[in-house]
């Protein structure tokens, strides 16, 4: 058995180091890249059903395939569907026949009941049976477990790196030289990105300590190899070094440093921490000219926008799903602080209308993966987030490659997001009416977590609790709140330590805050979604 073991992780090493050979000799260009997407943009109704042919009707385990057969679609019905009306009319139709994954369905495994079938997920798989991970990531762990996702370097050159490496032709860095503080998973996305484009970043910031999450042996072995490998090819390949939010003196440092040697640079960060850095710039009454921003993780709001964009500095936006890719690409002439081009020669996207926790609605994004590489295959999922869909032209790059769907004011349905880190909904109503009010006192509505901006445009948590519960040690009350939602998911002390980093989580005592619809809830989802005044109003 041991020995089997050790075989396999020889096999995968080879199979690691054939992967970053092949990453690094053959470059992304923006020429390469464009080439590549039109010629998908073209093809896009055929990559489709392709894709579909390859790796949903040929396996029996695919539960999108069970979920087509019940609905009564066949591979002809299909084909003829998308001949007639296009690939995004022909998944409205699959959506309302039934063929679709909600986003409790996909990421928590809950059975799929649709008109008599019923599928539990021991059954069934969205993993593509065509391709061989080459390594593995975790999502964000809102889950009790977290969600494993495969990622392949086949993958990562024919559609992360495409997409990224145009991101930052659109923001206009595409020749200025990178510095990547990310958390581990993204992170070494694009580590791994930067090296296929022939630039890898020159400094590589990870702002959760890797020693202290028991990286995989396979993955460590993949760091070294990619300096190893990189250096056969003239790039000089960073290793990374833990930043944590609190140190954010060291990346600023990097930043200047690199804009002084090179006259440019691109930092390629959360939101939040960008903003953090353009705050410290000011501080030190230093200007950012000179330095662009490429964020995601969480919502870019206006306040946010402006606070990076008032030190000198310039910003644009990457939508990325950890499950599926560069879904969307930043705008050069964005008509909203977060506007990005949904990258359709790789992914479609379609509505799904969803109830607020307010009452009101708001159209879900449904995501589907074209191309027959992804690892992870999604159609019609739920992706849990929600924003505004509009076709418009802009004259950027992705523009003139046929991508005019521009996405602004993404949000998420059930997620709090406090400097990159998301937290589950339903897991703090759980803590917030069941945990706290039993060992603190008080009632179920005495709690409430808010998402806000504090006046540095800096995102916060606050823990409210009412002043009916009366006199509370807060300093207590926080520590078992950060318990326990690290005992709610793997990776629950990452959590908990970049919160205490960023000196997040706040308690506030005052009334809870009620929805302009009279509802109390236990976890306020929509503070970004109303705008910056509204999270004032709030805090």
């Amino acid at each position: 058995m041991r020995f089997a073991s050790t075989f396999s992780n020889v096999g995968l090493g080879i199979g690691m180091a054939r992967g970053l050979v092949m990453l690094t000799s053959s470059q992304c260009t923006v020429e390469s890249a464009k080439a590549l997407l039109r010629r998908r943009m073209a093809e896009r109704d055929q990559i489709f059903l392709r894709m579909v042919r390859e790796t949903i009707w040929a396996h029996p385990k695919s539960v999108y395939r069970r979920l087509l057969s019940s609905a009564g679609w066949t591979d002809e019905t299909l084909a003829q569907s998308v001949r007639g009306r296009g690939v995004e009319a022909t998944l409205e139709a699959l959506r309302d026949s039934g063929v679709y994954l909600s986003h409790e369905e996909f990421k928590a495994g809950k059975p799929v009941h649709r008109d008599g079938l019923m599928l539990d997920w021991d059954e069934v798989t969205t993993n593509n049976p065509l391709v061989s991970p080459s390594y593995e990531v975790r999502t964000g762990g809102t889950r009790s477990r977290g969600t494993r996702v495969p990622s392949s370097f086949d993958y990562l050159a024919d559609q992360r790196g495409p997409a990224w490496r145009l991101t930052l032709e659109a923001l206009g860095v595409g020749s200025w030289p990178t510095i990547v503080w990310l958390p581990r998973n993204a992170g070494l996305q694009w580590w791994l990105a930067l090296m296929h484009m022939g630039r890898p970043p020159l400094r590589w910031f990870s702002i959760t300590d890797l020693s202290s999450l028991r990286i995989p042996l396979l993955h460590q072995a993949m760091f070294r190899l990619g300096q190893v490998i990189g250096r056969t090819r003239g790039l000089r390949v960073p290793y990374y070094e833990h930043v944590p939010l609190s140190d954010a003196d060291v990346v600023l440092d990097a930043m200047l440093a690199a804009r002084a040697r090179h006259r440019g640079c691109a930092v390629i960060t959360s939101p939040s921490a960008a903003t953090r850095l353009a705050g410290l710039a000011r501080q030190r009454s230093t200007t950012l000219e000179g330095v662009a921003f490429l964020v995601g993780g969480e919502p870019l709001t206006r306040g946010k926008s402006d606070e990076i964009t008032r030190a000198g500095a310039r910003v644009g936006v990457r939508y990325n799903i950890t499950e599926a890719g560069a879904v969307g690409g930043a705008c050069t002439y964005p008509a909203d602080a977060d506007d990005v081009h949904l990258v359709a020669d790789s992914f479609a996207l379609i509505p799904r209308r969803r109830a607020l926790p307010d009452g009101g609605f708001a159209d879900g994004f449904m995501i589907t993966t074209l191309l027959p590489s992804s690892p992870m295959i999604l159609l019609n999922v739920d992706s849990d987030d929600f924003g505004q869909v509009v076709t418009r032209r802009c004259g950027c790059i992705w523009d003139a490659l046929g991508m005019q769907t521009h996405l602004t004011n993404i949000r998420s349905f059930s997620k709090l997001t406090g400097e990159g880190v998301t937290v589950l909904g339903t897991e703090c109503v759980r803590i917030l009416e069941e945990v706290l009010p039993r060992e603190f006192g008080g009632r179920s509505i005495d709690y409430q977590l808010l998402e806000v901006e504090d006046e540095h445009h800096l995102t916060r948590l606050h823990l409210v609790v009412s002043p009916s519960v009366g006199q509370v040690d807060e300093e207590k009350l926080l520590l078992r709140f950060k318990r326990e939602i690290g005992g709610t998911a793997q990776g629950g002390g990452a959590v908990s330590h970049l919160w205490r980093q960023a000196d997040t989580i706040r308690v506030v005592r005052r009334e809870p805050v009620m929805t302009p619809g009279g509802k109390l809830l236990a976890f306020h989802t929509l503070a970004f979604a109303r705008g910056p005044e509204d999270s004032h109003a709030g805090s």
